[in-house]
C-alpha cells in the first residue's frame, strides 16, 4: 500500500511511503510465538551515500509508526506503536509486531516522520488496509 508525505525538512520534497503487511509470527516480550501482524517499508526518497562509518546529514529524519486495528473474525482490536527510529539519513518503517490474533484484520498505519526525532515538525501519512493473519 501507500501512502503520501509532506517532508518534515522545509528544504526537502514530499515522498511516497511503500507500506509491506504480512502475516507471520512474532514473540512477545516473555512469551511464546503468536500470529502477528507485521510492517515493514520504505519511501521513494534516494538513498544516503554507503559509508563504512556514519556520515553527518543535513537531512536527518526520525518516524515512528502506530497501527490501529480490528480483528473482524474474533472482534477484538488494540493500537501498537513501534519503536522509534531518530538521526536516521532517510526515513524508514521501524520494527512493528502486532499482535492481533488469527483472523481477517483490518487495520490503519499512522507514519509520523520528523527532522531529527519523529515529534520534530512532525508530517503525517495515513495509509488503510486488510490481511488475512493465519495460525503460526
Amino acid at each position: 500500500m501507500t501512502c503520501g508525505s509532506a517532508n518534515p525538512l522545509a528544504w526537502a520534497p514530499g515522498f511516497t511511503w511503500h507500506i509491506r503487511a504480512s502475516s507471520g509470527a512474532s514473540r512477545p516480550p516473555g512469551g511464546e510465538l503468536e500470529p502477528a501482524l507485521l510492517l515493514s517499508g520504505d519511501n521513494d526518497l534516494p538513498n544516503p551515500p554507503a559509508s563504512l562509518f556514519p556520515i553527518p546529514t543535513t537531512t536527518p529524519y526520525g518516524t515512528q509508526v502506530q497501527v490501529d486495528w480490528h480483528n473482524e473474525t474474533t472482534g477484538a482490536s488494540g493500537t501498537s506503536v513501534s519503536d522509534e527510529e531518530m538521526l536516521k539519513g532517510k526515513p524508514g518503517i521501524p520494527v512493528n509486531r502486532t499482535w492481533t490474533g488469527v483472523g481477517t484484520v483490518a487495520f490503519t498505519v499512522t507514519a509520523r516522520t520528523g527532522g531529527g526525532w519523529w515529534w520534530l515538525n512532525t508530517q503525517t501519512a495515513v495509509c488503510q488496509g486488510s490481511i488475512s493473519i493465519l495460525p503460526d
